[in-house]
């Protein structure tokens, strides 16, 4: 698997939207039929749209046109990522303070789980986002042929999910040992959302752009 699609996709193994999520199923009485609709659902839809990803670029992944348009993406993707976490750092992004009474229409939601909103919530805390688009972009540049590049996109996903599909095994065998922890873990993230935001980001941009340009400059 690519290093850098391998990287980015352990990155995304704890996020507060989808930790948020499995906390909420994990509160539940019957927290494995929510979880499975959870993680199937939100496991078809994004690997839906990485492996039609995947077949539709991929073929042309070695021609030069198609590495100065990788690059263009990552160096897009970076600058993107930058912004958003120079708009953290000045607190353009998130200020709004979190009230407990100003919730969003996905915590409305969550206060009142069926298997089908559960499904909503596994497709919506798994929208394609800057780090997917970069992953997919070094996955294509990589991959050896169409079905390397979905083995990819699949062990890309599986990490993806892992909160998930662990919550989902520790709810059989020790279900209040999984609340606490990701309980403990949410609380911990949203005490210091604004340096994660800033640093993840950051990092993430300046990398991104950076490669963007050295590939840039490696073309003939």
């Amino acid at each position: 698997m690519s290093p850098e699609a391998l990287v980015l996709a352990l990155t995304t193994v704890v996020r507060p939207s989808s930790a948020a999520a499995v906390y909420a199923m994990l509160s539940t009485h019957r927290p494995q039929r929510l979880l499975v609709a959870y993680i199937l659902a939100g496991l078809a839809f994004s690997l839906t749209i990485g492996a039609l990803a995947v077949l539709a670029l991929q073929g042309h992944s070695s021609s030069s046109t198609a590495t100065a348009g990788r690059a263009l993406l990552n160096i897009v993707i970076g600058a993107a990522a930058l912004g958003y976490a120079a708009g953290a750092w000045t607190g353009r992004v998130h200020r709004r303070a979190a009230d407990p009474a100003d919730e969003s229409w996905m915590q409305r939601r969550l206060r009142h789980l069926t298997p089908p909103v559960a499904a909503l919530a596994g497709v919506l805390t798994h929208l394609p986002g800057l780090v997917y688009l970069a992953a997919l972009n070094a996955i294509i540049g990589t991959a050896s042929g169409p079905v390397n590049g979905i083995l990819q996109v699949l062990v890309y996903n599986a990490l993806w999910f892992s909160l998930a599909i662990v919550a989902l095994v520790m709810s059989v065998y020790r279900p209040s040992v999984s609340r606490d922890l990701l309980e403990r873990g949410t609380a911990w993230a949203r005490r210091h959302q604004r340096t994660i935001v800033v640093v993840f980001c950051g990092v993430l941009g300046l990398y991104l752009v950076v490669k963007g340009v050295v590939d840039l400059r490696a073309l003939p």
